[in-house]
């Protein structure tokens, strides 16, 4: 059997074998677990910025058609009929709100397929 030289063995002791694996193991770490997860935060950052965008646009067109109920049909709701603006406009915020949902499992039926 051949001498094996200082290098070799030197290159095959538990210590640069352990010290190599410990290396691969962060690198692979950093390539699989902590590269995705900053990109999830981003991605997750934008939606919750456009999520809560939607809503707030959502909540002023909802009180905008309200005033506009109000003040444009002012002699049609007055008395007992004063809450109605109030109804009409919420029904047409789960009319909105239905047809989310509707959509939404709609696009997930044709995702499946």
């Amino acid at each position: 059997m051949p001498k094996r030289s200082k290098a070799a063995r030197k290159a095959n002791s538990p210590n640069v074998v352990l010290a190599e694996l410990k290396a691969l193991l962060v690198g692979y770490g950093r390539q699989e677990i902590v590269a995705p997860l900053t990109q999830l935060g981003k991605t997750l950052k934008l939606g919750i910025l456009g999520a809560l965008s939607i809503g707030i646009g959502v909540i002023f067109l909802a009180i905008a058609g309200l005033r506009l109920l109000q003040t444009e049909a002012s002699g049609v709701f007055d008395g007992n009929m004063s809450p109605l603006p109030y109804v009409v406009v919420l029904v047409g915020l789960l009319v909105l709100l239905a047809g989310v949902f509707a959509l939404r499992s709609q696009s997930s039926r044709g995702d499946r397929s």
